[in-house]
């Protein structure tokens, strides 16, 4: 049994976190790559959008932005703390502003699942600039 699995488990018996918390804990602790390094999964590195002007327009505004998926997963990993109670405040605020996401059914193999599938989107904003979102 690994240290942080055995240090989870203590917290459950000292009663300093729930039943739901520790699964949560193990759950993300479980996902986690057991070794950094030349063993690590192979895959997408990271999330880009790329905004350029569509063929023609001289005015638009060039956008390049990068953002590592490890950022993405460890965000992920860290909502798992966030409690019941907050989650359905975010939920319902979010639902509020037209969003309908729910904290409480998201998970990692959601983002897995979707890196896969998210090859290369671009989309045509208005006729005046491209918008590109893929993974690399």
């Amino acid at each position: 049994m690994s240290e942080e699995k055995r240090k989870i488990l203590e917290m459950l018996a000292d009663k300093k976190i729930s039943v739901d918390e520790a699964e949560k804990l193990l759950a993300a602790v479980s996902e986690a790559p057991a070794a950094s390094g030349p063993a690590q999964a192979k895959g997408p590195k990271y999330l880009r959008v790329l905004v350029e002007p569509a063929p023609g327009n001289k005015e638009g505004d060039r956008v390049n932005v990068r953002v590592p998926l490890n950022l993405v997963r460890a965000g992920l990993k860290f909502a798992s703390f966030i409690p019941p109670q907050v989650q359905e405040k975010v939920n319902s605020e979010l639902k509020e502003k037209g969003v309908p996401f729910d904290l409480s059914h998201f998970n990692a193999q959601d983002v897995e699942a979707l890196l896969v599938h998210l090859n290369d989107l671009t989309a045509e904003v208005e006729g005046k600039e491209n918008v590109r979102v893929f993974c690399e």
